[in-house]
């Protein structure tokens, strides 16, 4: 599984968007995008929905925000997750 990392935390509107709009268009077998944001992006998740994109989110204490998206159908999100929260 390759992992592409991206970090829009402090970004102005519509940057974090944008980036990570375009980061996901990368997405393809096995790869899963990591996205660092600092709050909960809707339209983001909305736009990986219409595209077939899965996603798993969690917040840190710290109010950010981890999420995952793949195409793939057989990557496993959660266990991903336990590297950055306690789900």
């Amino acid at each position: 599984m390759e992992r592409l990392e991206l970090d829009v935390r402090g970004l102005n509107h519509p940057e974090p968007l944008e980036r990570s709009v375009e980061m996901m268009r990368r997405l393809e077998g096995e790869k899963v995008l990591h996205i660092f944001i600092h709050r909960y992006p809707t339209p983001l998740l909305m736009i990986a929905e219409k595209q077939g994109v899965r996603y798993a989110s969690c917040e840190t204490k710290e109010g950010e925000w981890h999420i995952l998206f793949t195409k793939d159908p057989a990557a496993d999100l959660e266990k991903i997750f336990w590297e950055y929260c306690d789900v």
